[in-house]
């Protein structure tokens, strides 16, 4: 990582800290799907708490994490070559989809739910072929190996990459439509909500998008393009646009049951809710791309330390998080105070664990 990139490095961190916390935020809000779920009584503040922060970070941080991960693609394409690239791909992606289905889901499962058998869990799980939605958080990880593997097929086709492109209101604005209509659409037969093969295909048309608007961002140079001032006045309007169109599907007259009507179907509310959506999504990602790499284009030590392990915490904070939940499930705390301490605890344990497991020899390298 050269020194003018440390920011993408620096947002690296900060989307798997999310990715930690929003799953920290599932197991006490019981919004959304995961392993183990502490039913706990929720007052209304504390449910619109909740509802803001997953519903926000879902729209951003996925398609930031696909974002990054697509703007390193052309460049290793271009050093490695399609043949080296295609093998390295499989090895650093898709040997943790394996480790994961096979040791960590097994490992997580029978934490939630100790009575589970390990030995009739997976075979189970191999004669129905079930093992294929075993993926976990891992399932980025499978997603971005056939995002990876489509490219390198295709790049060749690609026009040469032009440095005198910028990302011009106007193409944002085009990228937040199309978005729009592409997920609208989606979830019209995949609703949030659904998933097949632990792929929640609702969500994926930012996925897309924002994995190859990564790969073209690269190729000719947009991020560096992306003033501080540029991502102040995204980040303003994020938010100052974002607000209202997030309030906007709720309160859009589909009576009954909003909240399902926002999920997909030929809908007003699913319709907005899209395009807050998409729009919240775009706005801040180019945001935080223009603020971090004007203010925070640097690495401390422990920066440094979180950045070389991110893929380790990304694989192993699921049983870290399930442990210190169980653990917790006796203390008396607000959900909120409960949601942070273990978040906070489980990347702090997972950071070490991932130290850990990078120094053993053969396996360590797989999760650099």
């Amino acid at each position: 990582m050269t020194d003018r990139l440390r920011f993408i490095d620096n947002l690296r961190v900060f989307t798997i800290f999310i990715v930690v916390f929003v799953h920290s935020a599932v197991t006490y809000s019981g919004i959304g799907s995961w392993y183990y779920v502490e039913h706990t009584h929720l007052g209304n503040i504390e449910q619109l708490i909740f509802l803001f922060f997953q519903s926000h970070t879902q729209a951003f941080d996925m398609s930031l994490f696909f974002f990054i991960a697509g703007y390193f693609v052309p460049a290793s394409l271009a050093h490695k070559g399609v043949r080296k690239f295609i093998s390295g791909r499989l090895y650093r992606l898709g040997i943790p989809v394996l480790f994961y289905i096979f040791v960590m889901q097994p490992l997580c499962v029978k934490l939630a739910y100790p009575e589970m058998h390990v030995g009739s869990f997976l075979l189970n799980g191999l004669t129905h072929f079930s093992f294929l939605g075993w993926t976990g958080p891992l399932w980025f990880a499978l997603v971005l190996l056939i995002f990876s593997l489509l490219y390198a097929l295709f790049a060749g086709h690609l026009p040469p990459a032009d440095d005198t492109k910028k990302l011009r209101t106007g193409f944002l604005l085009g990228t937040i439509g199309v978005i729009t209509l592409a997920a609208f659409l989606i979830r019209l037969v995949a609703p949030i909500g659904t998933s097949f093969m632990n792929l929640q295909f609702c969500f994926f048309a930012a996925y897309i998008v924002m994995f190859l608007l990564g790969t073209e961002a690269s190729r000719h140079h947009l991020v560096e393009k992306i003033s501080g001032r540029m991502g102040r006045g995204w980040m303003i309007a994020a938010f100052a646009i974002g607000l209202p169109l997030w309030v906007a599907p709720w309160l859009s007259g589909n009576v009954p049951g909003p909240q399902m009507a926002i999920f997909g179907g030929m809908n007003l509310s699913a319709f907005l809710y899209a395009l807050w959506e998409s729009f919240f999504c775009v706005a801040f990602i180019v945001a935080l791309l223009g603020i971090t790499r004007a203010r925070f284009n640097y690495q401390g030590k422990w920066m440094k330390f979180f950045s070389d392990n991110t893929f380790g915490i990304y694989v192993f904070h699921a049983p870290v998080l399930i442990t210190v939940s169980l653990l917790l499930k006796g203390v008396h705390m607000d959900p909120l105070a409960k949601f942070l301490i273990a978040g906070t605890i489980t990347i702090t344990v997972a950071v070490w664990v991932s130290w850990l497991i990078r120094k053993i020899p053969v396996v360590g390298p797989v999760f650099d």
